[in-house]
């Protein structure tokens, strides 16, 4: 019989993918901006570049980067809705594994909606940013202080300088990432809602993520921590409802990687390799 700690590490790992999808499918959207802005500024000759071109530019720019934000926007949706349905299925599965049965029924949208809101959000303000940040590229080379050459290259990025958009397309990734993952954990708890009305035992269980080139040391040592489905975990000073959860301060959210999973007194096993995880943290401590 499949256990539950292989049964949520197999949910856990389709996850993964998706979002590893979701991050490389925003990264490449931003990339294609890049490429077409190149496009629309390698023709400029010093003797050509006036305001009148920098005008005819920027209209041709913002409609790139306008379809940027609204293929993002549809993508986001689809994506969310996925990682949504997968934290909302985990809890099911994990019970049926470990032997327990719940009545669940269809998981309110209104949580969904916001995350997508808040998800849309960050993309419209990556958009803006990026013609913020052309747009001031290109006013340099109006004014002089800048070469047509200078401008492509500060915009496309080169070996000397990885120019505007090396940031805008890891920004890009990281809202996928995050914001797929928040969509994730807050489906699980939601689910986990449901669940302890019919089995009071049911609990969360915080994973670490177990490979950030620098990890949260809070993080690490709320690994394993167990808490009631309506009790925030905690440690130190900090006091956290989830990983990534909606109220969390973006310090505590980007880029984390953990995961809340279910448990119950009766699965023996309790995660075996997650307790081997905080084990192996001794530098830090824990």
């Amino acid at each position: 019989m499949t256990t539950v700690t292989a049964t949520i590490k197999e949910f856990l790992k389709a996850k993964d993918a998706r979002q590893v999808s979701g991050e490389q499918y925003l990264r490449g959207l931003m990339g294609e901006v890049r490429g077409q802005v190149v496009e629309e500024l390698s023709g400029l000759r010093s003797d050509t570049y006036t305001a009148r071109m920098l005008k005819a530019n920027l209209s041709s720019i913002e409609r790139y980067v306008g379809a940027f934000e609204s293929r993002a926007g549809r993508e986001m949706n689809t994506l969310l809705d996925a990682a949504w349905n997968g934290g909302a299925d985990l809890v099911p599965a994990a019970m049926r594994a470990g032997g327990l049965f719940a009545a669940f029924g269809h998981i309110p949208g209104p949580l969904l909606a916001t995350l997508k809101e808040f998800a849309f959000h960050k993309i419209a303000g990556l958009s803006t940013d990026a013609f913020t940040k052309i747009r001031g590229e290109l006013s340099l080379g109006i004014l002089g202080q800048k070469t047509p050459h200078q401008v492509i290259q500060s915009i496309a990025g080169s070996l000397e300088s990885p120019g505007v958009f090396k940031s805008l397309e890891a920004r890009a990734e990281t809202i996928a990432k995050v914001e797929m993952g928040r969509a994730y954990s807050s489906a699980t708890v939601e689910s986990l809602n449901q669940a302890v009305q019919s089995v009071p035992q049911m609990q969360k269980e915080w994973w670490h993520a177990g490979h950030p080139k620098t990890p949260r040391i809070n993080h690490v040592r709320l690994n394993g921590q167990r808490q009631p489905v309506d009790k925030p975990f905690h440690y130190g000073g900090l006091i956290i409802e989830y990983p990534r959860a909606p109220s969390s301060p973006p310090q505590e959210t980007i880029n984390c990687g953990c995961e809340v999973v279910p448990w119950h007194p009766d699965w023996k096993q309790a995660a075996p390799a997650q307790k081997r995880l905080a084990a192996s943290w001794g530098a830090y401590g824990h």
